[in-house]
């Protein structure tokens, strides 16, 4: 792919405020999916594993989705709004990396509706998607397009009120989350490549989501006392439920459309969702996923800033699951 510049038409300081790469909290969660076979069915209690995707022969313009990217990414981020003075915003950017099973693009869409209507995110959201359904409207989830997106992301958000967080939701192996979408040739998402984009970003407040198998494997490279970071399984455990007819993973699933539909907790909501993902996995007789968390100290009052500053907009009702 084309390299592009860094800066996107960066967003400008106000009159007699000194503008600096906003520090934003950042929170990752991984949650990984098993490719198995075997369903030993519990009467429909969560989606089937995985099933491949029906096959596409159509024809893809390699060269003209390549060359559109920095169009489709300047775009993207030229509708993020500035951040609020006094307000405690989340940032939110989703990363759908694999283009093969659409569970990725249902997820990442849903995700993102919640977060803007719940969360208080919208006007703040961006998604990054690979799959043939939206190649030529949004741009790819792939590692330029990523960092091309926290840079300006950070550039919006004051570094001490805001918060990024990053919802990552792909395939993995140990240390790796899937970038696919053949016929390209897209880099992978190594957990250390993903530490250098925050840092070189001058994002402090972290808090990062990651779907995949393996996925506990992201936390070591990635802890910061301003993180907060939620992983589908532990670092040696698959995850599971990425079928190409699912609508979430299981640990997407239980972790969103479930428990922070209910709370505005990132940490409670968690606990909650490894119980939830426990007993459907216990249910269908799996190798449990036992999906892990990294909560930095100094992130623990901006995470209460979060819910306060949400509660006061929303109050406390809780939204219904999605069917």
């Amino acid at each position: 792919m084309p390299p592009f510049p860094r800066h996107l038409g960066r967003a400008t300081a106000s009159p007699g405020r000194v503008r600096t790469l906003a520090c934003v909290a950042l929170l990752v969660v991984v949650g990984g999916c098993a490719r198995a076979e075997d369903n030993r069915g519990s009467a429909g209690l969560v989606p089937q594993l995985t099933v491949p995707a029906p096959p596409n022969e159509r024809g893809l313009d390699v060269e003209q989705v390549y060359y559109s990217q920095f169009r489709l990414i300047a775009k993207a981020t030229r509708a993020l709004e500035e951040q609020r003075p006094g307000v405690t915003d989340i940032y939110f950017v989703g990363f759908a990396g694999d283009a093969h099973q659409d569970v990725f693009l249902r997820e990442i869409r849903s995700v993102r509706t919640l977060f803007d209507d719940r969360f208080d995110t919208r006007g703040r959201s961006i998604t990054l998607v690979n799959n043939r359904a939206t190649v030529a409207r949004e741009p790819l989830a792939s590692t330029h397009n990523l960092l091309a997106a926290l840079d300006q992301v950070s550039a919006r958000m004051d570094p001490d009120e805001d918060v990024l967080f990053l919802y990552l939701t792909s395939h993995g192996t140990p240390g790796v989350l899937d970038v696919k979408f053949d016929p390209l040739r897209l880099n992978d998402l190594t957990a250390v490549s993903l530490r250098k984009m925050l840092d070189e970003t001058g994002i402090k407040w972290r808090v990062i989501v990651v779907s995949a198998c393996y996925s506990g494997s992201f936390i070591a490279p990635l802890k910061t006392d301003t993180s907060l970071i939620v992983t589908a399984a532990r670092a040696d455990r698959v995850s599971f439920g990425c079928s190409h007819e699912n609508d979430f993973t299981y640990f997407g699933r239980a972790y969103f459309n479930e428990a922070l539909r209910r709370t505005y907790s990132f940490v409670d909501a968690h606990a909650e969702a490894s119980k939830t993902v426990d007993r459907w996995e216990s249910a269908e007789e799996l190798k449990p996923s036992l999906p892990q968390i990294h909560v930095g100290a100094a992130i623990r009052p901006k995470l209460a800033e979060i819910e306060q500053h949400l509660r006061r907009v929303n109050g406390t009702p809780a939204l219904q699951p999605r069917p």
